[in-house]
C-alpha cells in the first residue's frame, strides 16, 4: 500500500477492526471506514475526527457502492462479522443469518468494489482456524475444511466465493485465517479478557476442565499480517493464509498462567463449566505459507501479550473506579 493511499475498513469499531484502523492511520493513509448507523465507536472516540465514515450496511448493496465510489480505496479491508453465531444449538435462524451476513454481504461488497472501486488492488478478508474445525491439527491451507458453526460456515463459503470469483476480479482477494486473538478493548464474551475481567474484581471463574488446546496470537500481531497481505497483493491473487504462532496451549494451563498474573490463582474453577457441544479440542494452526509469502511472523510472546493486556484491563479498571 502506498503512504497516503485511500483505504476502507468494514467493522472498523470491532476489536480487530480498531486495532487495524489506528495503525493504518499511523502509517499516513486515508482511512475510510464503512458503519452501521447504530455502530458503537467507543473504541475509535479518540480518533474519530481522523477517519471519514460512510453509513451502510453489508446486506445494503447500495451502501456499499456509494461508500467505495467515494472512499476510491487503494485497498480494502473486510473485518465486518457477528461472532455471536459461533455457539450454535442447531437452530436454523443462525443459518439463514450468517448466510445472509456472512456470505450475502461479501458478495455485496465484492460486487460493489468492481463496479464502483476502479482503483482498486486488494480486498483482504478475514476467515479463521474454525474453518478446520475437527480437522487434524496443526491446520494447512491445503487440508479440507470442516466447519462447525454457523460463523465458521459463512467463512468457509466466504473463502471460496472468492476464490470462485478471482479470475473475473480486475483486484486481489486475499484470505487470512487467523487463530484465536486476544489483546487490550476486547469484549469480556471471550475468554481472556473475561478472565481477566472477573479475577482482577475478586469475581470466582469457572471453565470447563480445559483440555482444549490453543493458538493464542496478540492482536498487533493479526494487523501485522493483514498490513504484509496488502503489500505483497500483486502475487496473492485467491491466497488464503494461517495467521497463527503454531503452539497450542491447554486452556486450564493458560487460566492458570493468567491468575497467576494478577495473583488470584484461588479464584479459579477449573472443571466447573460443560464443554460446548461443537467444541474444536485441538486449534492450533501451521503459518509456514504466511512466512514464505508474506514475510510475517508473530512478534509478541505470549506472556509478552497477557501483560499488555492485564496492564489494559487494570488501567480500565482504575478509570471506572474513579468516574
Amino acid at each position: 500500500m502506498a503512504a497516503g493511499g485511500s483505504v476502507l475498513v468494514t467493522g472498523a469499531t470491532g476489536f480487530l477492526g480498531s486495532h487495524l484502523t489506528r495503525r493504518l492511520l499511523t502509517q499516513g493513509h486515508e482511512v475510510h471506514v464503512l458503519a452501521r448507523p447504530d455502530s458503537d465507536f467507543r473504541r475509535l472516540r479518540d480518533i474519530a475526527d481522523r477517519l471519514i465514515v460512510w453509513t451502510g450496511d453489508m446486506a445494503d448493496a447500495a451502501s456499499l457502492r456509494a461508500a467505495c465510489r467515494g472512499a476510491r480505496p487503494e485497498t480494502i479491508f473486510h473485518l465486518a462479522g457477528d461472532t455471536t453465531l459461533r455457539a450454535f444449538s442447531g437452530d436454523w435462524a443462525s443459518i439463514e443469518r450468517a448466510a445472509m451476513t456472512g456470505i450475502g454481504g461479501l458478495m455485496n461488497l465484492l460486487q460493489a468494489a468492481r463496479e464502483a472501486a476502479p482503483e482498486l488492488g486488494c480486498l483482504v478478508r478475514t476467515g479463521g482456524l474454525e474453518e478446520y474445525g475437527a480437522g487434524p491439527a496443526p491446520f494447512v491451507e491445503s487440508q479440507r475444511e470442516a466447519p462447525c458453526s454457523p460463523y465458521s460456515f459463512a467463512q468457509t463459503a466466504g473463502t471460496h466465493l472468492g476464490q470462485m470469483m478471482q479470475p473475473h476480479l480486475p483486484f486481489a482477494v486475499v484470505t487470512l485465517r487467523p487463530t484465536l486473538i486476544f489483546g487490550p478493548d476486547q469484549s469480556s464474551d471471550f475468554l481472556i479478557p473475561g478472565l481477566i475481567h472477573a479475577l482482577l474484581r475478586g469475581r470466582r471463574f469457572t471453565l470447563t476442565e480445559g483440555r482444549q488446546r490453543r493458538d493464542l496470537l496478540h492482536v498487533d500481531d493479526f494487523v501485522s499480517a493483514a498490513v504484509a497481505a496488502a503489500d505483497r497483493h500483486d502475487s496473492l491473487r485467491g491466497a488464503v493464509f494461517n495467521i497463527a504462532s503454531g503452539e497450542g496451549h491447554a486452556i486450564r494451563d493458560i487460566a492458570t498462567r493468567i491468575a497467576g498474573m494478577v495473583d488470584a490463582t484461588a479464584l479459579l474453577d477449573i472443571g466447573g463449566a460443560p464443554e460446548r457441544a461443537t467444541e474444536i479440542f485441538d486449534l492450533v494452526g501451521d503459518a509456514a505459507l504466511a512466512r514464505a509469502q508474506l514475510g510475517w511472523r508473530p512478534q509478541v510472546s505470549l506472556d509478552e501479550g497477557l501483560a499488555r493486556t492485564i496492564a489494559w484491563h487494570r488501567e480500565a479498571l482504575t478509570l471506572e473506579a474513579t468516574t
